[in-house]
């Protein structure tokens, strides 16, 4: 019976689960009918088949885990840049007019257009009728300059830095306090030179020392300025003033202290900004006078603003200002002014212009005389 049942068995292997299943039943009420124990061979249901791996597989394997469980640590990013990053300009700080025509009437859509530029005694006495005391109510109210800067340099992806200046205008008006001015000079004659000039405090060795051991503090002045006869002194204080010491290049040093120090105590200062997006554009933003100021004065002190500016380029050829503009709080009409007649460029061209005219008439004046030469060589050939 059991030699029968595992012929059977055998006989159902090929039949699939459902012969092996019956199969095993069969088995087991055999073995509950008789004495004997019996031992069931397993026959595994699914067959399943193994193959070894390729060479250098389970070494990939591990090493894409150890990738995926290290993380990425992510640079430190200061505050500061992280909200400058979440408010990025929607479009360029610069206006962009270059497909646009010129517009022909009085009366057009500003936006389809180029913007027309104006005189500075149009946009000043546009900005007095604003802030009249039937409208705004600021007569006296400052005239504020914007200039619009390309800072490119010559060299690709390099533009300018920014930069500080100081500048004593033609025609002074109330805007900065005057700013406390420490003179080092060595003479006594100097030094009271320096005194009349309106420095707060003055010394030589004397007055090193005082800083040195603490008695005079630097930080009581804005300024410090220099006879060129402490040169060499000076450098004793480089490590208590540091970007302010007194220096030629800066301007802080120099035989003509009363000229300093009036340029330092009473000058107006203003500085370009550079946008952190567009590098290539910069922005001097600083007022140039009042409004019940007469309009001579006033174009005085743009031109002398706009000069200085001019003089901070960073490189020889192309426009270095490229657009200003005249404001004057609260108001918000920005009116545009032409830098070139105050820069100097149509002079310039106006001076080649002439001179060319001048070389033409004496060309045409030297022509008579050829055609008076060639005569007499004819009269004298026949």
């Amino acid at each position: 019976m059991f030699g029968i049942t595992v012929l059977q068995f055998g006989k159902n292997l090929a039949l699939g689960r459902s012969g092996i299943q019956r199969n095993q039943r069969l088995l087991c009420s055999y073995a509950l009918n008789s004495e004997k124990p019996l031992l069931v061979p397993f026959f595994p249901l699914v067959l399943s088949q193994r193959n070894a791996a390729r060479k250098g597989t389970r070494e990939r394997k591990s090493k894409q885990k150890v990738k995926a469980e290290i993380v990425k640590k992510e640079d430190f990013v200061p505050y500061k840049v992280k909200m400058a990053r979440l408010h990025v300009p929607e479009g360029p700080r610069r206006a962009l007019e270059k497909n646009k025509p010129e517009a022909i009437d009085d009366v057009f859509v500003t936006r389809h257009f180029m913007t027309r530029a104006i005189s500075l005694a149009e946009a000043v006495q546009f900005h007095r009728e604003t802030n009249h005391p039937t409208v705004y109510n600021n007569p006296e109210a400052l005239l504020t300059m914007q200039v619009e800067l390309d800072m490119k340099l010559e060299k690709k992806n390099r533009y300018l830095d920014n930069f500080h200046r100081i500048l004593l205008l033609p025609h002074r008006f109330e805007y900065q306090p005057e700013r406390k001015i420490l003179a080092l000079c060595k003479t006594q004659e100097t030094q009271t030179e320096a005194l009349n000039a309106g420095a707060q405090a003055v010394g030589g060795l004397d007055l090193i020392k005082r800083i040195q051991s603490g008695e005079v503090s630097l930080a009581d002045y804005d300024y410090y300025v220099a006879h060129t006869n402490m040169m060499q002194e000076v450098l004793q204080l480089r490590g208590l003033m540091k970007r302010k010491l007194p220096n030629i290049r800066s301007g802080s040093m120099g035989p003509d202290l009363a000229k300093m120090i009036g340029l330092f105590s009473k000058g107006l200062e203003f500085s370009s900004s550079k946008d952190q997006y567009e590098l290539d554009y910069g922005l001097v933003e600083v007022p140039f006078g009042r409004l019940p100021m007469p309009s001579e004065q006033l174009e005085a002190n743009f031109a002398a603003i706009l000069k200085d500016v001019e003089s901070c380029r960073g490189k020889p050829s192309g426009d270095f200002i490229t657009r200003v503009y005249v404001v004057s709080p609260p108001s918000p009409e920005k009116f545009v002014v032409s830098p070139d007649t105050y820069i100097g460029k149509k002079i310039a061209d106006s001076s080649s212009s002439s001179s060319s005219s001048d070389e033409s008439d004496d060309d045409e004046a030297e022509k008579p005389d050829e055609d008076e030469e060639d005569a007499s060589r004819v009269r004298l050939s026949k």
